[in-house]
């Protein structure tokens, strides 16, 4: 049996209170393989991009749909992810779309 996917999940604070959970999901394929056997984590964020086709999303993507949805505070997105320009990226594009 091999590896097929890995889910990773935060919990972040709701707005108004509780948790909400943020996620990143990668679906694995021969790159992301390569990738893991060659020690070269840093080249997964990039796989996730390539297999959205499959099911995967990036953590950027679960943090901007969390903002558009009145869940999470913007900046405490900013303050959360690794790839600023990426988040801000995405926030910009769901705007854009929904006319938000």
């Amino acid at each position: 049996m091999a590896l097929a996917a890995v889910y990773t999940q935060t919990l972040l604070p709701r707005i108004g209170g509780g948790r909400v959970p943020a996620a990143e999901l990668l679906m694995i394929g021969y790159g992301a393989r390569q990738h893991i056997r060659k020690n070269q984590v840093q080249h997964l964020h990039q796989e996730i991009t390539l297999t959205r086709r499959h099911g995967s999303f990036t953590f950027e993507e679960s943090l901007a749909r969390l903002v558009q949805q009145g869940q999470l505070e913007r900046r405490e997105a900013m303050a959360r992810t690794g790839h600023p320009e990426e988040l801000e990226l995405v926030l910009r594009d769901t705007r854009e779309t929904t006319g938000a």
